[in-house]
């Protein structure tokens, strides 16, 4: 998003320096209402195909149909007519350990492949605890399918046992939830679920699906499947004006999200233009790049905050302005000044020959820290210490992280070089998220290798989910067996508390210290409990040795990095502009005056 400008420099600071020109490329149309009465180009043979199935067989070949190869779920009554179609599948069914994991880790596989990932819940409590998950997908666009089965349709309404109120409890927390009330619409109902979770700005969609309609029995035809959208092209006139406005800006900024790393690459190249990234983003451009600023916002680069409050001309794509990327904003809603309506990944495409080269000077201020002089280790430096170990592997790596302090860490000292390379939360910032997460990565992509960097409080949400870890996944379709356990790499950063919040206690409740200190298990005899591979550090002469081993460990591995707790900086502080940052140095833990802070803690 970006302001016009014209061609004089004095007039151009004048009407922007309030707000800078802003373009976006939008990540999809906007999707038209599904014509539920139009068909593919079936025949009523092909229709009459299905006729004999049940409404649980329907639900099961409609996945297969519509591609999926992994469900995630966990049994109940009324979702066994469903769960009994797994029993000979092409499809393989992964049980984690609460239904809450079941979400998370359908969304590390979604946003680990751009793959729509896929739930499968039972009622009442199976539908409750999925609710995380979907609105975690919402905030963080992250396609979804969750499945919960439903009390009969005539028990509907009567406070049945494991009844609740699917469809309005989901409404708010997805694009489209849907309760099916006949056994022809099934998988008419069921493509459009995928369908509109794919498409337009990607996000989860929820079916729920009364016991009685899954038992069934359709005779004759079902209701034809949906006719789909024409894509919308983005327009020739509209990308010619984007260009123009390259060509003349000053100070010109790309703010990637995730979607098209080539034509972004591309792009910035052919226009000499740096490039910032959100959360999810991070690799999608890659980091080693001169041009590459890295992640901005709240804790992102001091380069990248300083960048994009003096650019003239911010060309968002695929992205939004959410407000730990932009600091303060007098309106939540930003308005561009020019916008791209259809993929961002053609507009892109169709941009790059009409860009022109220019020249511009990066700043220099470097992520640091300051060193224990006792030689005790801190996460900034085991992150460092995991970036090198795994750089002749970072193409194959995955990282997927909790939410804390761990995880703006890891944003900031890993080198991030390829798109979908990190899976967190972002929108929702949910704790507990790394672990299901960086299984479902896994089980997406067995050959990659999957780090888990997790801190204690988020992984002590979770670590239940150690089961799934451990557990031998099921037959595959081909009569061999998958791998035994799944060859994740958990590093815990314990510090033995809840640190990110208690910074902020420390900040703007004059250090009163409540509820953020942590009763840890063991976690090097839980892991070996489970039978992995686990031990512990806490001192940097044995830290490169650690690392090394937790490498090249060949199955599960554990390492508990015991930490010493630090702030993470640089930070934005609350209702201040990117610009306005305690930079590394500023500020300590562990300074017994610390700054004066005003406004609210962060949310």
């Amino acid at each position: 998003m970006l302001s016009t400008r014209s061609r004089s420099a004095a007039a151009l600071r004048a009407r922007i320096r309030p707000r800078a020109a802003r373009v976006a490329l939008a990540s999809g149309a906007r999707r038209w209402k599904s014509a539920m009465v139009e068909s593919y180009d079936e025949d009523d043979d092909e229709d009459l195909r299905f006729s004999g199935h049940t409404g649980g067989q329907l639900v099961h070949a409609s996945l297969v149909e519509c591609g999926v190869q992994h469900v995630f779920g966990y049994s109940g009554g009324a979702n066994l007519p469903i769960l009994d179609q797994f029993s000979e599948s092409p499809i393989q069914f992964v049980m984690n350990r609460s239904e809450q994991c079941c979400g998370h880790a359908a969304e590390g596989y979604a946003r680990s492949t751009g793959r729509v990932g896929v739930v499968l819940t039972t009622s009442g409590p199976g539908l409750t605890n999925i609710i995380t998950p979907l609105q975690d997908a919402k905030g963080d666009s992250t396609p979804m399918v969750a499945l919960s089965g439903q009390v009969p349709l005539a028990a509907v309404g009567s406070d049945a046992f494991q009844e609740c109120l699917a469809v309005d409890l989901t409404r708010p927390c997805t694009k489209w939830s849907y309760q099916i009330k006949s056994v022809e619409e099934v998988r008419s109902v069921v493509h459009e679920a995928f369908h509109v979770a794919a498409s337009g700005k990607p996000g989860p969609v929820h079916l729920d699906l009364p016991k009685d309609v899954m038992t069934a029995v359709l005779r004759g035809a079902g209701v034809p499947l949906p006719m789909l959208p024409p894509p919308v092209t983005p327009s020739k006139a509209v990308l010619e004006e984007v260009a123009r406005m390259l060509s003349v800006a000053e100070k010109p900024i790309l703010y990637g999200a995730v979607a098209g790393s080539e034509e972004l690459r591309a792009l910035a190249a052919a226009a000499n233009v740096p490039v910032t990234t959100t959360l999810h983003a991070m690799g999608v451009f890659n980091e080693e790049d001169p041009l590459s600023l890295h992640m901005l916002g709240m804790h992102g680069s001091a380069y990248a905050n300083y960048a994009i409050q003096e650019a003239d001309l911010i060309v968002a794509i695929g992205s939004r302005f959410d407000d730990r990327t932009t600091g303060a904003l007098a309106q939540r809603v930003v308005q561009p000044t020019v916008a791209v309506p259809g993929d961002c990944v053609a507009a892109m495409r169709l941009l790059l020959p009409l860009a022109m080269r220019m020249l511009l000077p990066l700043a220099d201020f470097p992520f640091s820290y300051t060193r224990m002089p006792d030689g005790r280790i801190k996460t900034q430096q085991v992150i460092e210490a995991l970036n090198l170990g795994f750089k002749p592997q970072r193409e194959k790596l995955v990282v997927a992280t909790g939410v804390g302090n761990h995880q703006m860490m890891s944003c900031q000292f890993l080198r991030w070089s390829e798109p979908r390379s990190i899976v967190s939360s972002g929108s929702l910032g949910t704790m507990g998220f790394g672990l299901p997460a960086a299984i479902g990565a896994q089980v997406a992509q067995p050959d990659r290798i999957v780090l888990l960097v997790d801190g204690d409080s988020s992984f002590n949400m979770t670590l239940h989910d150690l089961g799934t870890v451990k557990e031998r996944p099921p037959p595959c379709h081909d009569g061999q067996d998958a791998e035994h356990q799944l060859p994740i790499k958990m590093a815990i950063m314990n510090d033995g508390a809840q640190q990110m919040v208690k910074v902020w206690q420390k900040l703007f409740f004059d250090g009163r210290l409540v509820a953020t200190d942590n009763v840890n298990p063991d976690y090097v005899a839980l892991g070996e409990a489970y039978g992995f591979e686990s031990f512990s550090v806490d001192n940097v002469d044995d830290l490169p040795a650690a690392v090394e081993r937790f490498v090249n460990a060949t199955g599960p591995v554990l390492c508990d990095f015991r930490v010493v707790p630090d702030i993470c900086l640089p930070m934005v502080a609350p209702g201040k502009g990117l610009q306005e940052m305690f930079l590394p140095g500023s500020i300590s833990f562990d300074d017994e005056q610390m700054p004066e802070m005003t406004g609210d803690a962060p949310s």
